[in-house]
């Protein structure tokens, strides 16, 4: 298996020139399956409609993958999906991104803009890429049964190859490819030419992920990695509070420093131009500038907007945005015999990718058109945005699409600022920039998870049972930020500050998720698990306060509440077999549960933990998970990005905190922003149960359980219950010693 890059992504094989260069039969393939089948490469020039799969006379198999590939193995499973049904010989595959605008690739999920986020990938095109290899296999045995002169039905497939088996012989897909005519029209497909889940060598079965092996050697390709003939490098110095604008720059001793070319105001921020990037940093620090006054965000800060976000949860006559309304639950409150209320509390959180923000930037001559090389979360809107930027067409634009360093939701904006800078750079200096972040800059120009308060209601009648839920969630709304053109769309409803409200699995006759939506204060991004990582803490440390209320085992409690969903009931009795719930566990030891969702995959999370009371440390030394992401695609793959993102929910759950004075981050690097050290790693145990489900969300999976799950275990060993994130060690003592 192998792929090729040329422009330092991992993918060396120019797309029109592979296709020029030999005879094939190319298959064109939109959103809804093959489009056409082209029996002469060079025809596919005057095609646009997305191109997913070619063949070669050599037998070599070109697979386009449209997700990006950020650590996930979008690159592996998606290619892999469509070679299963076309029954390809997984050697002979070779895969390149997908580095145009063009719906025919979309994620249908996001309207048919390539965008890779909230663990849509596999969920989105699994479908699609399967029905496209099916369509692809079944034109290649018509095509062998023409050319034997057989009636189709006697023919069958083996790897890369079509098998008449009353006469023994066989055609390899390149050698059908070197004849092939394309159909007068495009095969039905129904259930009875897929292959059978029974007989996949390829879903279900572990491959070795394509990106690994070049990651492992040192020779993968980032966006950091990129050079061009004639590059010059920039500095950024943004306004450190949100709308100030430069008044004046004294750029004197930044001018002297050897290696920078110029010093460019440019509105909201200066950039310092120079030919290496040690220049660029070291004249950036000493610049003098004067920013505006009378920002809005001169007067923010995350303490005061927590207690006003407070104050707005508990207020019940301050009614908020509908997410999830089933049932009549002020009747049920009303007639409740016994009503328990809690609230919850999370802080800022910053993306932390490995890989700070970074663009280079080539605008032609004419400033109408350009070249751009940075590794995006979506390659439609860096190139939609690419274009009107320069008040040109899309087809002016060319996307090199390389490996993302970490995404996170945060290489997914709608407008990425670091590719906007580049370019305006780049079109003012005649030249290739490279816009690099330092992590200072993406720390405290940062786009993050929102800061929230949620209030948690829960009724019960007086046979004990919950008869209502209210779930109430006050804080900014994110998509009114991140995307304008989403939000006037929705209607005031925000996923990606609501996700996980809905509590899909859980039984409650009447239900109520509210969104009560406060005055934004900072930039807002998606983050790993959307909302869920703030949602769900609540909602499982809600649980199990519910549970301690009504003398009933949190695991009890919760099958009970998932008393029509055995597919969560499953996961439960999994993990708690697994961590041995009930046992006697060790001095200064304590066990906690959380349960999550995320879409239609479920999945449980027991943490062990121990806390050291001089300085209110928590210390996990063990986390179990069970999950159920219905059919797993690669299953070795799906346990590796449950384990990521446990790691990445018990970071945030610990330590992981933003901090915002008179508008401006108080954190700079991982020095103040910590993030899990290696010495801080628990021993994680992962059951993965693949169903005969449709396949769903992997990437996210395992962090929405994790904060619900060690606030749940500290309460346990404690008896003190911790209702804000992070539980930093200040806070567990405050807590401690209430």
């Amino acid at each position: 298996m192998t792929t090729h890059s040329e422009t330092g992504a991992g993918f060396a094989l120019d797309r029109r020139a592979f296709l020029m260069g030999t005879a094939g039969l190319t298959f064109i393939i939109g959103a809804g399956g093959l489009v056409a089948a082209c029996d002469r490469a060079a025809e596919l020039i005057d095609f646009d409609p997305g191109i997913w799969l070619t063949i070669r006379s050599d037998g070599t198999i070109l697979i386009l993958a449209p997700a990006a590939e950020m650590g996930q193995g979008s690159l592996t499973a998606l290619p892999l999906i469509l070679a299963e049904e076309l029954d390809a010989n997984w050697d002979d595959v070779t895969v390149e991104p997908v580095e145009v605008h063009d719906k025919a690739y979309g994620n249908p999920v996001f309207g048919n803009l390539l965008y890779t986020g909230g663990s849509t990938a596999v969920r989105a095109y699994y479908p699609i890429l399967r029905k496209a290899g099916a369509q692809a296999r079944k034109i290649l045995m018509q095509a062998a049964a023409n050319h034997w002169t057989v009636p189709v039905g006697d023919l069958e497939t083996a790897p890369s190859t079509v098998l008449h088996k009353e006469s023994g012989r066989t055609l390899t897909y390149g050698e059908i490819a070197a004849f092939a005519k394309a159909p007068a029209g495009l095969p039905e497909i129904g259930e009875e030419d897929y292959r059978s889940p029974a007989d996949f060598r390829l879903i279900g079965h572990d491959q070795p992920r394509l990106d690994v092996p070049a990651k492992a050697r040192g020779e993968a390709r980032y966006a950091m990695d990129v050079q061009v003939p004639g590059m010059v490098y920039a500095a950024i110095v943004h306004a450190p509070v949100e709308g100030q604008k430069v008044v004046s720059v004294d750029d004197a001793e930044s001018r002297r420093t050897d290696g920078v070319i110029d010093v460019i105001p440019m509105g909201e921020f200066v950039a310092v131009i120079g030919d290496t990037v040690e220049a660029t940093r070291f004249g950036k620090d000493v610049l003098a500038i004067t920013w505006s006054q009378g920002a809005a965000g001169e007067n923010f800060s995350s303490d005061r907007d927590m207690s006003d976000y407070s104050a707005m949860a508990n207020d019940l006559a301050r009614k908020g945005t509908p997410w999830r309304a089933q049932g009549d639950v002020a009747a049920a409150f009303d007639s409740a015999a016994k009503v328990v209320q809690a609230e919850y509390q999370c802080d800022y959180t910053y993306h932390a990718q490995m890989e700070p923000l970074n663009a280079t930037a080539r605008v032609n001559e004419a400033g109408d058109g350009a070249e751009i090389w940075t590794g995006t979360q979506s390659q439609s809107l860096t190139i939609l945005t690419a274009a009107k930027v320069l008040g040109t067409g899309i087809d002016k634009i060319t996307l090199h699409q390389m490996l993302l360093g970490g995404g996170f939701g945060r290489r997914a904006e709608l407008k990425p600022t670091y590719v906007i800078e580049a370019l305006l750079l780049s079109k003012r200096l005649k030249k290739p920039v490279k816009v690099i972040w330092s992590r200072e800059d993406d720390v405290q120009n940062g786009w993050f998870r929102p800061t929230v308060a949620q209030v948690m209601r829960a009724g019960f009648d007086a046979d004990g049972n919950m008869t209502a839920w209210n779930h109430r969630v006050a804080g900014p709304s994110v998509l009114e930020f991140y995307n304008t053109v989403r939000w006037s769309q929705t209607k005031g409803r925000d996923v990606i500050s609501m996700l996980g409200t809905e509590i899909a699995n859980y039984a409650v006759p009447n239900i109520l998720a509210e969104h009560v939506i406060a005055n934004r204060r900072a930039r807002l991004a998606p983050w790993r698990g959307v909302a869920t990582g703030y949602t769900l803490f609540a909602v499982e440390s809600f649980v199990d306060e519910l549970a301690r209320e009504e003398n009933i085992d949190p695991i009890e409690m919760r099958l009970r509440l998932l008393r029509g969903a055995p597919r969560g009931q499953h996961v439960i009795r999994t993990v708690a077999e697994m961590a041995g719930w009930g046992r006697k566990m060790p001095e200064g030891r304590a066990l906690g549960i959380g349960f999550g969702g995320y879409h239609t995959s479920v999945t449980a999370g027991i943490a062990e933990i121990s806390v050291d009371a001089k300085s209110g440390r928590i210390r996990v030394h063990k986390f179990w998970a069970a999950a159920d992401p219905g059919l797993a695609v690669q299953p070795f793959n799906v346990e590796a990005q449950i384990e990521s993102a446990i790691v990445y929910g018990i970071s945030h759950a610990l330590t992981e905190r933003i901090t915002i004075e008179d508008g401006e981050v108080q954190q700079s690097n991982f020095h103040d922003y910590i993030v899990m050290r290696q010495m801080d790693m628990p021993d994680i145990e992962i059951k993965v149960i693949s169903t005969d489900n449709p396949p769903s969300s992997v990437g996210e999976l395992g962090l929405p359980m994790t904060g619900g799950a060690i606030a749940n275990a500290l309460e346990a060993l404690t008896g003190k219950r911790l209702r804000k994130l992070p539980m930093t060690p200040e806070r567990v003592l405050e807590v401690l010693r209430s």
